[in-house]
C-alpha cells in the first residue's frame, strides 16, 4: 500500500499546470495497463486510442474561485477583464480560457497553457504570480477539475455536521468549507454556520499539510484530525449533557471517502506512475477501502449522504467496493441518481460486470485454484448482472480523460435510508484498542490537546475593550487553546474560536478512548499582545476578523479606501499614490500617518493604543449593478438587492452617515495603534499575501 506521505507526488498534488517538463511520450507507455484496462472493458475499443491519447496530454490548469470569499467578485473581474486578456494577446497559440460548464455560478476555469508559455510570457508570469498570491489567502483554489465533483454532490447544507475522512492535501475539505459558509450567508444566518466539517487523515504529517491548506478558511467551523479513517471513533456527548442516562452517538449529515487508491486516473498529472503501475494495486487496496466505506456508513445518521470517491479506474476499486458495501448493508444504503446533477458534465455510468486480475494472473472464482495474491477476496467478484441491475451500478460515475480533457475519475452518492443490520454496526473496532507495531496509534507522536478557556475575567475584559457581546459572539463557550510544556495555562499565546458545532465534537467523548485526536480546529482569533491603558492583553488577528467583526462595538475605525490603500503600501514597502501622499502631508502631528480623513481621525480619538481594526465599505461588482461585471445574471440580481436592502436599512438607522458595527462583508484590517519613529502610527498585522 502506498504511504500517504508529502514528499510522495505520485498523486500529482505539486502539479500546477504550468510547467510540463517531466512528460515525455515516448516513457508514456505500460504493456500491462494496456492489457487490463482493454479486458476490463473500461471504454468501448472505439475509444480506448482517444482516451490514451488523452492520458499521453498533459492536463489543463484548473481552479475555483471561493464561492464564500468576499472577494469573489473582484477576482473574477481581475481574472476576466485584466489577465485573461493580456495573455491571450501575448500567447497566440493558447486557447481562450473557459469556465467549467458545470460548476455551479461559473467560478471555476479551465487554461491550457501552452508548454514553455511560462518562460517566454511576461503576461504569463503576472497571472502566475496572482494566482499564487490568490491561493494563498484562500480567494481561490488551485485543484484538478475532477477532484471539485464529490463535495457538490454531497449537498452541504449549513447546519450539517460533515467527515472528511481521508482528507488530505485538503482541497475538497476547502471547499466543503465554502459551501459551509456560503449557504449560511444565503439564508441570513449570518457569517457563521451552526454545522461543522471534521476533516481527517491517518498520517500525522498530511494532517499537518491538511491543517496548512484549511487555515486560509479562516473558518471557526473546522476540525482537523488524525485518526485511521477505517476506525474513526464514534463520538457520544458527556456524560453531563443533556442529562439522559442513554447517550445516542453524534452522527455525521455528509460524509466523503476519497480513499486511498492505485491513481491511475492521475496519469496525466503523475507520469512517473506509468512506470510503477501493476495489476497487484487496485488488489492491495480493495480491503482498506471496503473498510473504509464501512465504517462511513456506521458513522452517517440515517436520512443522511455518503460520497464515495477514487481516483482509480479499476473496477476492483470502485464499483467493486461499493456492491460489496450495499450487500453488507441489506437494503439500508441506496445508490443515488445523479444523473440530472452538474448539467454538462460529460460522464459514463458505472459498469455491471468486470474480471479480478492480480499479479499472477485472472481468475475465474473466488474458491478457484492457481496462484494468486493472498488478500484477493471475494468481494471483489461481481454481483451477477441481474443483482447489479437490482443495485443500480448504473448509478456509479465515471469520468474518463478523453470526454472532457480531465483526470480519471469514480464517484458514486449513497444515501442512508435505514439502520445497518446488527452484524455490520458491530463489526468495527474503536481506534484506541488497536494497535499498530505493538503501540497504541500515534502514541509517540500525539499532538498537544486542545482544551477549552473557560475564564470569565478574559470574556469581560474582551467585552471592555472591545465591546464584544458574548451572547452574541459565543466567546466564552468558543475559545479553545493547545496544552503545550510549561505553557502559562491562565493566559496562553493564543486563542483559538470555535464555532458551537465544533465544541460540541471536541467535548465529545468515545468508547475506548478519551475522544478524537485534533490536530487544529477553528481559527486563531486572538493573540497575547498587552498595551499601555488597554482592558484585555489580546489583539485580534486578522484571520480571526471575518468571525469576530459583526460582533466588535469598540476599537473600530472607519477610514477611507484610499487611507487604508495608504497605510497597506507603506506596509509593503511600496509608494502611496500622489493624492495619499500631498493628503498625508496636511495631516495633524497627532494624527498617525496614513489618516486624514475629518471622520477617521475623529474616531482614532476614541480608541485606546493596542488593536485598533480599520474597516472600509466596500460594494462588490455584484451589489453595484457595474455592467461591465462577469459574474452571472442571477447571481448579481440576488446579491444586489440583499446588499441594498442591508446598505438602505443601515443608512436609514444612521442618519445617511456609515457608521454602526461592521459586518462580515466589510473589508476590515487588523492593526496596531502605537508610537513609531514619526510619531503615532498604525501597523497592519497581517502577512504580506493578506496585505
Amino acid at each position: 500500500k502506498r504511504s500517504r506521505d508529502p514528499a510522495d507526488d505520485e498523486l500529482g498534488e505539486g502539479y500546477d499546470g504550468f510547467s510540463q517538463d517531466a512528460f515525455d511520450n515516448a516513457k508514456l507507455q505500460n504493456e500491462k495497463f494496456d492489457e487490463y484496462y482493454q479486458r476490463q472493458g473500461v471504454v468501448p475499443p472505439e475509444e480506448w486510442e482517444d482516451m490514451m491519447r488523452a492520458f499521453r496530454t498533459p492536463l489543463p490548469l484548473t481552479f475555483r474561485i471561493n464561492m464564500s470569499g468576499k472577494y469573489r467578485e473582484s477576482v473574477r473581474r481581475k481574472l476576466t477583464h485584466v489577465l485573461f486578456p493580456k495573455i491571450l494577446a501575448d500567447v497566440s497559440t493558447m486557447a481562450p480560457p473557459k469556465a467549467l460548464r458545470w460548476y455551479p455560478h461559473d467560478l471555476a476555469y479551465q487554461l491550457d497553457i501552452p508548454k514553455d508559455a511560462l518562460k517566454k510570457s511576461e503576461h504569463m508570469q503576472a497571472l502566475h504570480k496572482f494566482m499564487v498570491q490568490a491561493n494563498e489567502v484562500g480567494a481561490i483554489t488551485r485543484q484538478e477539475a475532477v477532484s471539485m465533483i464529490p463535495p457538490l454532490l454531497l449537498d452541504v447544507k449549513p447546519q450539517h455536521r460533515v467527515l472528511d475522512m481521508c482528507a488530505a492535501p485538503g482541497s475538497k475539505t476547502f471547499q466543503l468549507l465554502e459551501m459551509l459558509h456560503a449557504r449560511a450567508e444565503e439564508r441570513d444566518e449570518g457569517s457563521l454556520p451552526t454545522g461543522v466539517v471534521v476533516a481527517n487523515d491517518a498520517s500525522l504529517q498530511r494532517a499537518n499539510l491538511l491543517t496548512h491548506q484549511t487555515k486560509r478558511s479562516n473558518s471557526p467551523a473546522l476540525i482537523v484530525t488524525n485518526h485511521q479513517a477505517q476506525k474513526f471513533p464514534t463520538l457520544y456527548p458527556t456524560e453531563d449533557a443533556g442529562g439522559s442516562s442513554k447517550r445516542e452517538p453524534y452522527r455525521f449529515d455528509r460524509i466523503l471517502a476519497d480513499v486511498p487508491c492505485s491513481g491511475d486516473g492521475t496519469l496525466r498529472k503523475s507520469p512517473d506512475l506509468w512506470k510503477k503501475w501493476t495489476p497487484a494495486s487496485g488488489v492491495d487496496l480493495h480491503t482498506l477501502q471496503l473498510e473504509i466505506a464501512s465504517h462511513a456508513a456506521r458513522l452517517l445518521k440515517v436520512g443522511g449522504r455518503l460520497v464515495y470517491s477514487t481516483c482509480s479506474l479499476n473496477p476492483l476499486e470502485d464499483e467493486a467496493v461499493v456492491a460489496a458495501l450495499l450487500k453488507r448493508a441489506k437494503g439500508a444504503l441506496k445508490l443515488v441518481d445523479v444523473s440530472g446533477e452538474l448539467e454538462g458534465l460529460k460522464r459514463k455510468p458505472g459498469m455491471y460486470a468486470w474480471e479480478v486480475g492480480d499479479a499472477f494472473g485472472w481468475h475465474e472464482r473466488p474458491d478457484g485454484g492457481g496462484r494468486r495474491q493472498r488478500n484477493v477476496a471475494s468481494s471483489m467478484w461481481p454481483p451477477g448482472s441481474s443483482k447489479a441491475r437490482e443495485m443500480n451500478l448504473e448509478r456509479c460515475v465515471r469520468i474518463m480523460p478523453h470526454l472532457d480533457d480531465t483526470g480519471g475519475f469514480f464517484i458514486v452518492a449513497i444515501d442512508k435510508v435505514g439502520e445497518l443490520p446488527g452484524e455490520m454496526e458491530s463489526a468495527a473496532e474503536p481506534e484506541a484498542a488497536g494497535s499498530k507495531d505493538g503501540k497504541k496509534w500515534n502514541e509517540s507522536n500525539r499532538v498537544a490537546p486542545v482544551i477549552a478557556v473557560e475564564n470569565a475575567a478574559l470574556v469581560e475584559s474582551m467585552r471592555a475593550q472591545y465591546g464584544l457581546d458574548d451572547t452574541k459572539a459565543g466567546i466564552s463557550a468558543g475559545l479553545m487553546t493547545r496544552r503545550a510544556g510549561e505553557q502559562d495555562k491562565a493566559t496562553p499565546k493564543r486563542l483559538y474560536f470555535v464555532s458551537g458545532g465544533a465544541r460540541k465534537l471536541l467535548d465529545a467523548a468515545a468508547d475506548g478512548g478519551s475522544g478524537l485526536q485534533v490536530v487544529a480546529a477553528g481559527v486563531k482569533a486572538f493573540e497575547r499582545q498587552a498595551a499601555e491603558g488597554a482592558a484585555c492583553d489580546y489583539r485580534v488577528t486578522q484571520e480571526g476578523l471575518d468571525a469576530m467583526l459583526p460582533h466588535l462595538e469598540k476599537q473600530v475605525v472607519r477610514a477611507a479606501p484610499r487611507e487604508i490603500e495608504a497605510i497597506l503600501c507603506r506596509q509593503q514597502g511600496q509608494p502611496p499614490s500622489k493624492e495619499a501622499a500631498d493628503a498625508d502631508l496636511l495631516r495633524p502631528e497627532d494624527a498617525p500617518e496614513g489618516c486624514w480623513e475629518k471622520d477617521t481621525l475623529k474616531a482614532m480619538k476614541a480608541v485606546t493604543p493596542g488593536c485598533v481594526i480599520l474597516v472600509t465599505k466596500v460594494h462588490s461588482l455584484a451589489s453595484s449593478g457595474d455592467e461591465n461585471g462577469d459574474g452571472g445574471e442571477d447571481a448579481k440580481k440576488s446579491k444586489k438587492g440583499k446588499k441594498d436592502k442591508k446598505d438602505a436599512k443601515r443608512e436609514k438607522k444612521d442618519g445617511g452617515s456609515w457608521s454602526g458595527v461592521a459586518c462580515s462583508e466589510d473589508l476590515a484590517v487588523a492593526c496596531w495603534y502605537g508610537h513609531g519613529d514619526k510619531g503615532k502610527s498604525l501597523s497592519v498585522l497581517a502577512s504580506k499575501a493578506e496585505g
